[in-house]
């Protein structure tokens, strides 16, 4: 296991919150609704594994989630593939002596102690190809930071959200700096005393965000749309009911229906739940090899630096803002994908030629759909049986005839390969030899 500085993490991450133990303690589930949740997440992972080069996830909630351990457990190839990499304390060097230092601290010491929680810090240390590091004290300072600077600021989204209310900010915003090792929980705390329901469910939200958000950009992992991709609770509550962007609806409400019209072809809505965790780290590899990863983000990026954003650190994107980023990321994966329709129909076509002449030759030519080798014994035999004419005759018309066919199919080869609707294809590949 190889200890990464963020800034080593070359490919295209997210940082993955949802197995957060905090957002699901504060309600009592029934047995139906964990089954759904797992589902949920389990959907996330895998659309996540075909659209990014990694998913960071801090150590403290694969060990303390009992969702984290029943998904991931059984799956150690997400780790030992470097799909999953662990934010870890720079002072831990491993996930056992986290989990020791954990217990010794004695504040959380029974989320550490049981047994699964020790077998999934023996399986990530013994499977993950790497962890990232990443510094408590200097996240901590960004989250007080961060609060502060959204709690002052009138145009952020959390004081846009609650324009409506009666809030005596400077009172909350005293209270916050005067906190010195702050932590979401003692936000929490000054939401309650406040005695304002609103600003409670806001700022109790708000902080589990900025709580997010620092560990994420400790991480270097924030990704493009970091609202969206760190938060569980929606976003349409602070915006006033308005469409929220997430990256499942970039990837099938934008992406995959831009290529469904480009190409008049269909694509399984229930694609997420066919695959196995298996089959997406196996589309995973494909995506990474084929470079659809890099240019599927590389659209992403793009196209938010050239939004004009009222964030200082163009993190948090105001709602007007996601709008505006959600028309221009529609127009620029239009031009990408009919960029490669050109392409992708002569690949169709030219893979179309290849079946009907291997289906032409099978007939035409002696012995095509034989192995080698048994061409090779039928040779022998001819030349053995005194028919060296008839051997040399053979041999020379299927070398010939294969030759004809092969040079048809490199030729192809030769050419750039359309990245994005070649990847949709393998997706629907996949997805089809499930059914069988």
């Amino acid at each position: 296991m190889k200890r990464l500085t963020p800034d080593e993490i070359q490919k295209s991450r997210v940082y993955f919150t949802e197995f957060d133990r905090v957002t699901y303690s504060q309600v009592a589930w029934s047995a139906d609704d964990v089954e759904q949740i797992k589902l949920s997440l389990e959907r996330k992972l895998k659309l996540l594994a075909l659209v990014k080069g990694h998913v960071v996830i801090a150590a403290s909630h694969l060990i303390e989630s009992e969702l984290a351990r029943e998904i991931l457990l059984p799956h150690p190839r997400l780790f030992s593939d470097g799909l999953v990499i662990p934010a870890l304390r720079s002072e831990c060097d491993s996930l056992q002596k986290f989990v020791n230092s954990k217990v010794a601290e004695g504040k959380e010491a029974d989320l550490y102690k049981g047994a699964t929680q020790l077998e999934m810090a023996q399986m990530i240390d013994s499977h993950a190809q790497w962890v990232v590091s990443w510094d408590k004290q200097a996240t901590v300072d960004l989250f007080k930071q961060r609060l502060l600077q959204d709690l002052s600021d009138r145009r952020s989204v959390l004081r846009l959200a609650a324009a409506d209310e009666f809030i005596r900010w400077p009172e909350v915003i005293e209270k916050v700096q005067g906190l010195t090792n702050i932590n979401r929980k003692d936000v929490y705390l000054i939401a309650h005393d406040s005695g304002n329901k609103r600003l409670w469910e806001l700022l109790s939200n708000w902080a589990d965000f900025i709580y997010y958000l620092s560990g994420a950009v400790a991480v270097r992992s924030e990704g493009v749309l970091p609202q969206e991709n760190l938060l569980d609770f929606s976003l349409t509550d602070l915006a006033g009911g308005r469409t929220r962007l997430s990256e499942t609806q970039v990837f099938f409400k934008l992406f995959v229906d831009l290529v469904k019209q480009a190409t008049h072809t269909h694509f399984p809505v229930d694609v997420l739940d066919a695959l196995a965790i298996e089959d997406a780290l196996d589309l995973h590899e494909i995506a990474v090899g084929g470079r659809f990863i890099d240019k599927y983000n590389l659209i992403l990026e793009r196209t938010k630096e050239g939004l004009a954003i009222h964030d200082p650190e163009r993190l948090v994107l105001l709602m007007e803002e996601l709008a505006q980023f959600e028309t221009e990321l529609h127009r620029e994966y239009e031009e990408a994908i009919q960029g490669e329709l050109p392409l992708y129909r002569k690949e169709k076509q030219t893979r179309e030629t290849h079946q009907m002449l291997s289906a032409t030759a099978s007939l035409m030519v002696p012995f095509y759909d034989l192995p080698k080798t048994v061409n090779e014994l039928i040779v022998s035999g001819l030349n053995l049986a005194g028919r060296k004419e008839w051997a040399e005759r053979l041999e020379k018309g299927i070398d010939g005839s294969l030759r004809a066919i092969n040079r048809l199919i490199d030729r192809r080869e030769m050419e750039a390969k359309p990245v994005l609707l070649d990847f949709v294809e393998k997706i629907k590949q996949r997805y089809a030899e499930k059914l069988v």
